[in-house]
């Protein structure tokens, strides 16, 4: 196929725009896309380093080119993730993915999500670090059928939020609730503290306009990192508040 590198750029943004190459998911190789288009690799390299330029792909070593997030407008930007309230706090946010899988909801979470014990639910451990020291983890469990090839999405890369996003999930409500716990075993090992320290826990639920929960997550956080703020706006004339947690 006689193709200029712009053009081969302009058909893999098609494919993205269309869904065929999916935000969450690795771009298909060089070497894929070589054979599929029938074209020089150097073209191939040229037409994604434009689609990089373009903030449309995002290059990571070891891993791939990862497709990412369209810019979409909806009130779930208003939400801020961990990574960014870190940044605002002054930290340089990093984090690792400690465990995925997929599980029955069993009966606590068959309560949480309103679903049957059997509904297949899809859960994240994540560790999260500011200046490479552990601050928190999170354990974060989603309606599996919420976000399509969720097994293969990197969330070593891709937020949660980011992915709602993208599939059209708006969050309306997003409670937390904080109390203090204690860490034990391997909770304490991967904080890096003792045995039966005191750690603030913070029990957070994301839902639906309807009210449906899409997300829970259950977070320890040191308490050294840990303050309380409200983040408030103002919509139709009414002041709502915000309860977050800064780490």
């Amino acid at each position: 196929m006689d193709l200029s590198y712009q053009q081969l750029a302009e058909i893999i943004r098609e494919k993205i725009n269309s869904n065929e190459y999916v935000f969450g998911l690795a771009l298909p190789s060089e070497r894929e896309l070589t054979k599929s288009f029938n074209v020089r690799r150097s073209l191939v390299r040229s037409a994604i380093e434009q689609l990089c330029t373009e903030g449309i792909l995002k290059k990571y070593h070891g891993k791939g080119t990862y497709i990412m997030l369209k810019d979409i407008d909806d009130s779930s930007k208003h939400f801020k993730g961990m990574s960014e309230l870190l940044k605002k706090a002054g930290y340089d946010p990093s984090s690792k993915i400690l465990n995925t899988m997929t599980r029955k909801a069993g009966y606590k979470f068959s309560k949480i999500f309103d679903v049957s014990e059997d509904t297949e639910i899809f859960q994240v451990l994540r560790l999260r670090l500011g200046n490479e020291q552990p601050i928190a983890i999170e354990n974060t469990y989603i309606l599996h059928d919420c976000i399509p090839d969720i097994e293969n999405i990197d969330f070593q890369i891709y937020s949660l939020y980011d992915l709602f996003r993208t599939n059209n999930i708006k969050i309306h409500d997003i409670s937390h609730a904080f109390s203090t716990t204690k860490v034990h075993n391997t909770d304490a090992r991967f904080l890096n503290l003792e045995n039966d320290t005191s750690v603030i826990y913070v029990d957070i639920t994301s839902s639906l306009i309807d009210n449906q929960v899409v997300e829970y997550t259950e977070v320890l956080v040191r308490p050294e990192f840990s303050k309380y703020y409200t983040d408030g706006i103002f919509k139709n004339g009414i002041y709502q508040v915000n309860a977050q947690a800064v780490i």
